[in-house]
């Protein structure tokens, strides 16, 4: 292959090293011009198709440069392609063939270069002309990039090029495609066709008018920029294993976008915006808008508003998170107070409230940089370390004083400050530990008054994974962990390597299945999906019955469809449905959280009829979950434990208790799909507090108020003994209800149970001799006393015998028996049943009743907002009396969901209703209360007075209307 060498007269005839091998005429093709910013350097490579140049940032302020990348750049050269098929498969072979030899050229110069480079830049000219459609050419690049994504990204390839000349209708047109991750996480592409303006070259961006491509409009021989502020923040960030701390707003917006796509609906024009939160010197927080990495603190905060489909109208939260480029992501008390003042912002608004971890490394260690530059040291013995005391020079400490507490020496006539303490700065140490004090005081109250929902990305140390744990809702990372004490210092106090990572010690291998974290996702843009998602099933203010149309996909008329012949079965299949069968939620709606722990439980949030509402439910199956061995123990061993189905144990009783107190501070209703036969009760689970995670059901279940608790057993399911107990409706009779399907059982205890306590020998016998003829014939000869003795006994072996071979079929009996008392029907009629729902039913039947009770539920808060002084059963009273008087002809009940529920509808809607008026009247009897209350003992010139003001503060029009009914009354 001939090589090439360009010597130019302007730089004395000196070789131009960047042009070495390149063919002169096809060296503008490599558009060079472009890398204009860059100090190059060009690396020899094996293959001469490429050029790869070592840029650097070329800096104007004679600082050292930061911006070092790798420009890899190639030209395609064959035979225009004539046919669209021709042109497909070149295209697809050789490019894909020529980005791998690309990667591989800089992976060898990365691997041989001392400094680290970021922002390396892939640029392809395909030379032969091809015939097919622009975005057909797109959509195949963008295929191969996301191909070899994870390897783009590992060699820090943050942009790809491709030039191409597409021809159609014999016309030949140049285009250019981007494909660009910045993040690491999302692929933005942009397709440019290059236009001829002003006589100059320029890119003119073909796709959506709201996003033009950053280049649009810009000449074809703009410069390739310099890294910038924010680049460097980013970058530093990605290198410690998370994205930087600004890039989560454009997550949160392409994850919403994404979210509008998927339902293959357009989003709205203003779908998303986002204002950052800062504090200003009197403590005060603002809303600002201002350009990203202007942050002097390592905490961040953003107030957003947007659309989410599942919802109508704007959905606000508050996004907090930690920066770890500042101060390696620590928190200190300027961070903290940031935290704490937008957490309360939250809950004074009353909306969800996020935490990103980033990567955070706890409260702020910190030693005084002034006193350490200047202490001196009076020594005992300097040889053996023995140290006297610290202490400062005169003109030190008229420095530093302010950071010390010291008392005046003199020492052969040297006057000294000794220290006896270091104050140090404020921004670390007990004061970081206060602010730690502050902020999780903060998010405990969050998690009690809204939504709470934590992100980790990174790494989440000390306070960091205490914020993440009081915060209870948990998504993390793979590659995150969550610890207390790193396993460097863990290591230090043991004495050995025990463990040799963080990811050890609190990764999600730990942390899924301990129940601290809900969901593992792969990387943080699936995280902030994956929150998306979660907020979707959390209502707005008031909007729990407020649901967008699209959403409502699944008729919630239809019939369950799956069957259940078998004790064992998947509770996800009834709640879910499969691929051939339909379940009683909507179809694809079902968020199983935290699957990994406490399997002999499932829950989760799903949609019935698209209301939200959260689930719980019984496995049936035998699970079995893994203990692993703890290094630091030599006596440790992995232990695999093995957990029946149907039955609550101590770590499935506090999942469910948990999950009751998450879902309804979520402002959701509860489904609990109920098969227990009771809690497990043996000695290690009894020592494990079953007791207590049992008690814990009854207290959220007592205390619960979002919405209706629907509790239903079903086909071949069993509620028993204590886990009965626990899920009564008499717990909270205004939210609980419990219905089970025909073929359910229930009682105190299974019918073999029942029997052995029961129906003993004695019973048995009693039957056997009613109901069979020779157990009868033998106890009558036995009673008639005329036998004799050999008689008496030879009568008695034979009734004995009879008896035996009667034992089995009457024990059966006495099983059958029993078990007619654990009938769903027995039970309804005792009024412990709301009623009885076969399965193929419920689903329809669960969401009119739910609807119902929502309504029923919004009509009471209003009553009692009008007079606070009415109980809940006398609102529900005036209502029923309401509906009686309505459809006095028509013989509707009010037992009667559907017919209610739409009444129930018509009343808050229409302002002349019943319920309207009555709360009209109730909030005018109130406030003549009010008043009447204030002009009590009153002179009558101050009674005059107030009455003066009230029609001073009223229109024109209404003080007549007002004087009017007055003297009419008189």
């Amino acid at each position: 292959m001939p090589k090439f060498f360009t010597f130019r007269s302007r730089d004395e005839y000196r070789e131009d090293e960047i042009y070495r091998h390149l063919e002169p005429a096809l060296a503008f093709q490599l558009e060079l011009s472009r890398l204009r910013n860059f100090t190059l350097k060009l690396y020899q490579t094996q293959n001469h198709r490429m050029h790869l140049y070592h840029g650097i940032a070329k800096n104007k302020g004679g600082k050292e440069p930061i911006d070092h990348r790798f420009f890899v750049r190639a030209i395609i050269r064959h035979s225009d392609l004539i046919t669209e098929e021709a042109s497909f498969s070149y295209l697809r072979s050789e490019g894909e063939r020529l980005l791998i030899e690309s990667l591989d050229e800089l992976e060898v110069a990365i691997k041989s270069h001392s400094y680290k480079t970021d922002q390396n830049h892939v640029f392809l000219n395909f030379a032969p002309s091809v015939n097919m459609e622009a975005n057909e050419v797109l959509n195949s690049v963008s295929e191969a990039v996301l191909k070899y994504g994870r390897r783009l990204w590992e060699l820090r390839v943050t942009q790809a090029e491709l030039k191409i000349n597409v021809r159609q209708d014999e016309e030949t047109t140049s285009y250019r495609i981007f494909l660009s991750s910045e993040d690491g996480y999302r692929l933005e592409s942009h397709l440019y066709r290059e236009v001829v303006q002003s006589q100059k070259t320029i890119f003119l961006s073909i796709g959506p008018d709201e996003d033009p491509g950053p280049l649009n409009g810009l000449s074809t021989d703009t410069p390739y920029s310099t890294k910038d502020l924010l680049q460097t923040a980013r970058y530093k960030a990605q290198s410690a294993g998370c994205a930087y701390a600004y890039d989560y707003p454009s997550f949160f917006k392409s994850a919403l976008k994404s979210s509008w796509e998927d339902k293959k609906v357009k989003h709205p024009k203003d779908f998303f915006t986002c204002n950052e939160l800062i504090l200003d010197k009197s403590g005060k927080l603002h809303e600002v808008t201002r350009d990203p990495a202007q942050n002097t603190i390592g905490m961040v905060a953003w107030r957003m508003k947007f659309n989410q489909i599942t919802i109508q109208g704007k959905r606000e939260i508050i996004v907090i998170a930690n920066d770890s480029t500042v101060q390696q992501g620590s928190f200190g008390p300027a961070e903290d107070d940031l935290f704490a003042a937008a957490s309360k912002l939250a809950r004074d608004e009353g909306i969800p409230r996020i935490y990103i971890t980033g990567n955070n490394s706890g409260a702020r260690i910190g030693l005084s940089k002034d006193v350490q530059s200047c202490f001196q040291v009076a020594w005992k013995d300097q040889e053996a370390g023995l140290i006297e005391y610290f202490y400062l020079s005169s003109a030190d400490y008229s420095k530093y004083s302010s950071q010390v507490i010291a008392e005046h020496v003199t020492c052969e006539s040297e006057s000294r400050y000794k220290i006896n303490a270091i104050i140090g700065s404020s921004d670390c140490g007990t004061a970081a530990l206060k602010g730690s004090g502050l902020i999780a005081g903060e998010t405990s109250k969050a998690y009690r008054e809204i939504p709470t929902i934590s992100l980790v990305t990174g790494r989440a140390v000390g306070i960091g994974a205490y914020l993440v744990r009081l915060g209870q809702r948990v998504v993390q990372v793979e590659s995150s962990f969550v610890i207390l004490t790193g396993f460097v210092a863990l290591n230090s106090v043991l004495g050995s390597s025990v463990y040799s990572s963080n990811q050890q010690l609190g990764g999600p291998q730990i942390m899924s299945k301990n129940g601290v974290s809900h969901l593992t996702v792969a990387d943080d843009y699936a995280g902030i999906r994956t929150v998306i998602h979660w907020l979707s099933y959390i209502p707005v203010k008031g909007g729990l019955l407020d649901i967008p149309k699209i959403i409502c996909d699944d008729p919630p008329e239809r019939q369950v469809t799956v069957e259940i012949k078998e004790k064992t079965y998947e509770a996800r299949r009834i709640l879910a449905g499969d691929s051939e069968h339909l379940g009683i939620l909507d179809r694809g709606s079902l968020l199983e959280l935290q699957p990994d722990w406490a399997k002999t439980v499932l829950i989760g949030r799903g949609r019935l009829g698209g209301i939200p509402i959260g689930i719980i439910a019984a496995e049936t199956r035998q699970v079995t979950s893994l203990v692993p061995a703890d290094p630091a123990d030599r006596n440790s061993q992995e232990k695999i434990i093995t957990q029946a189905g149907s039955v609550w144990f101590p770590d499935s009783a506090f999942k469910t208790a948990q999950a009751i107190r998450d879902i309804d501070q979520e402002g959701l209703p509860l489904l609990i799909l109920a098969n227990w036969r009771g809690f497990s009760g043996g000695m290690k689970d009894m020592y494990d507090q079953v007791l207590k995670f049992g008690a814990m059901i009854v207290d959220a279940l007592s205390e619960y108020k979002s919405g209706p608790v629907l509790v239903y057993i079903p086909p071949l399911g069993e509620l028993r003994g204590g886990a009965w107990a626990v899920l009564d409706k008499s717990i909270n009779p205004a939210k609980i209800e419990l219905y089970a399907d025909p073929n359910s059982r229930s009682g105190v205890l299974e019918p073999e149970g029942t029997v052995k306590i029961k129906m003993k020998d004695k019973n048995l016998q009693e039957l056997m001799c009613r109901f069979d003829s020779q157990m009868k014939e033998l106890q009558t000869t036995l009673n008639s006393g005329s036998l004799t003795t050999e008689q008496i006994g030879t009568t008695s072996e034979l009734s004995h015998l009879r008896s035996k071979s009667l034992q089995d079929a009457y024990h059966n009996l006495a099983i059958q028996f029993a078990d007619l008392h654990d009938m769903p029907q027995a039970v309804a009629n005792k009024q412990c049943l709301t009623k009885v729902v076969p399965l193929a039913e419920c689903r329809k039947f669960l969401y009119n009743r739910l609807r119902r009770k929502l309504l029923e539920d919004k009509c009471v808060d209003l009553i009692k907002d009008s007079d606070p002084d009415v109980t809940r059963d006398e609102a529900i009273a005036t209502l029923e009396r309401y509906f009686f008087q309505n459809h006095l002809k028509s013989g509707v009940k009010w037992e009667e969901d559907v017919p209610v529920e739409k009444w129930l509808a018509e009343q808050i809607e229409n302002a002349n209703s019943h319920l309207n008026i009555m709360i009209q009247q109730n909030q005018s009897d109130i406030m003549l209360k009010q008043v009447l209350k204030l002009s009590e003992n009153q002179e009558v010139d101050q009674i005059a007075d107030v009455v003066q003001s009230l029609l001073d503060s009223l229109s024109d029009e209404k003080q007549k209307q007002v004087l009017s009914i007055i003297n009419v009354n008189r």
